[in-house]
């Protein structure tokens, strides 16, 4: 929960009376009528995205986006010596505009024999071909090396050296079975790189839990890599230092009640809807959402997931498992941080200026298994919960989405590529394969007024993606908020009469 008192100056642009006090209202839950709550309808500029402007794969069903992945290159600009440690499933977000480099990346390192997970970071920028022209014109072109290293296309690549992310190891409390292998390693592992509404980068990590086995940590990203506390501090626009620090030290966040907590947790989503208040999701899936409110030191309230919600995700019909390409019971999980969304565009000033609709969303996946419980495959669908109490959720994608260059398992190449000439080129060797998706922020060039905004965005924005491969590699790509948020199914009860 972020501190009580706040002693960083106001923004230079104060955000409007009529927006302060209608968020002062709904924080109130005990101004909250639970029926009207759940008649809560989808905004009109919500229902719009739910247009398909592309048809969906005729036989996977995938809505495939004309964004390219791009490659990361953990090997810094100017070493003496190329980089040869195997990186794998990053997290990635965008730097204030005002800062020397664009992007921090957070890696893990595959093992070698070490008894313990590393995690890396560095500081990185993008480049691109002379001959392919960016949609951000303060993206550098590319130098012949850096074509060596990233390819043809370009990509994503460290100017500063990777240095190793120290959190403190954490103890176990109680592990069972074959959970005991893996509290035994040391380390921590599947980092989140976010922004809070307050504007903190906040680095949440999985590792050994004081109540169970595993469970979910947060701490300020500037006590792990203090070099950001300069950049937060010296904001062109504003006097005084960065945001407070909700999460000074290593802070596990819980389950309220505690016979509510598991042995093992993982995928957990914060999100903040005012600078006083911040939740965790727990769970999101076809029968069952739980989220609560952070109240300080981790802790939460019991769960408040409005009672009359109904579900919005759904499970294969029987003709898609009769097909043979999906397994009946397929999971879902909760997959990356949540960005805040005004539903406009930025040089819609009308919009802006009358404070437009503001929702949540995030990408999830659909996990398939094979016959022996193995991961098939990982789809991707984006989902959207109101940004006002009870938050209820409002749409998911209608059909999973690849990226251009992006494959998956489960049919052959025939299938996965119908209609898609560019596939009949090059090496799909080189091409994304068993991908899943880490984090999304928004795009790196934005000249925010106000760090806070790092989490906030507008329809035509563009979000870089995370991209793990096959727990071997690492991919991002950069798609405009309404190109993934295209096609969305409206959920139950959502749909204004």
């Amino acid at each position: 929960m972020p501190p009580l008192i706040d002693d960083w100056s106001h923004p230079s642009s104060p955000l409007p009376t009529q927006q302060r006090a209608s968020a002062e209202d709904l924080l109130d839950a005990e101004l909250i009528d639970p029926v009207k709550a759940s008649n809560i309808k989808a905004p009109e500029e919500l229902i719009n995205l739910a247009h398909c402007p592309r048809s969906p794969n005729q036989f996977t069903g995938h809505i495939r986006l004309p964004n390219l992945l791009y490659n990361i290159s953990m090997s810094p600009i100017a070493a003496t010596k190329r980089e040869t440690r195997t990186f794998w499933n990053p997290t990635i977000f965008a730097l204030p505009y005002w800062a020397k480099s664009q992007y921090i990346i957070v890696n893990m390192v595959a093992s070698h024999g070490e008894p313990y997970r590393k995690n890396v970071l560095c500081e990185a920028n993008i480049c691109h071909p002379e001959s392919r022209k960016s949609n951000n014109p303060r993206e550098m072109a590319c130098t012949e090396e850096d074509l060596e290293v990233l390819g043809p296309n370009g990509g994503l690549r460290c100017v500063t050296s990777p240095v190793e992310v120290d959190v403190p190891p954490t103890p176990a409390e109680s592990c069972d079975g074959n959970e005991q292998l893996l509290a035994d390693i040391p380390g921590f592992h599947d980092p989140r790189l976010f922004y809070s509404v307050r504007g903190e980068p906040i680095l949440m990590v999985v590792s050994q839990s004081r109540y169970a086995c595993i469970g979910l940590w947060a701490i300020d990203l500037r006590v792990v890599y203090p070099s950001l506390e300069e950049t937060f501090s010296s904001s062109p626009r504003r006097l005084g230092p960065g945001p407070l620090m909700s999460y000074p030290t290593l802070t596990e966040l819980t389950r309220n009640p505690p016979s509510t907590r598991r042995s093992y947790e993982k995928n957990w989503v914060m999100f903040s809807p005012s600078p006083s208040t911040s939740y965790l999701q727990y769970e999101l899936n076809s029968t069952s959402r739980t989220f609560a409110q952070l109240v300080g030191a981790g802790l939460t309230t019991t769960n408040e997931t409005d009672p009359l919600e109904e579900p919005c995700l759904s499970e294969p019909t029987p003709e898609e498992v009769g097909g043979g390409h999906f397994m009946a019971g397929p999971s879902w999980h909760q997959a990356t941080p949540a960005l805040n969304l005004i539903l406009c565009i930025r040089s819609n000033s009308t919009c802006i200026n009358q404070i437009g609709e503001k929702v949540f969303f995030a990408a999830i996946h659909r996990k398939h298994i094979n016959g022996f419980g193995l991961p098939e495959r990982y789809e991707r669908y984006f989902v959207v919960w109101s940004a006002t109490p009870p938050f209820n959720m409002l749409a998911v994608s209608q059909h999973p989405i690849l990226l251009a260059n992006e494959t998956n398992r489960g049919w052959t190449p025939e299938q996965i590529w119908d209609g898609v000439p560019e596939s009949e080129s090059g090496s799909r060797a080189e091409w994304g394969q068993f991908t899943y998706t880490t984090t999304i922020a928004y795009a790196w060039g934005r000249e925010e007024s106000d760090i806070r905004e790092k989490v906030m965005g507008y329809l035509d924005d563009e979000v870089i993606l995370s991209v793990g491969i096959d727990d071997q590699n690492g991919l991002y790509a950069k798609v405009k908020v309404s190109e993934l948020l295209q096609c969305l199914r409206i959920c139950p009860g959502r749909m204004p009469v």
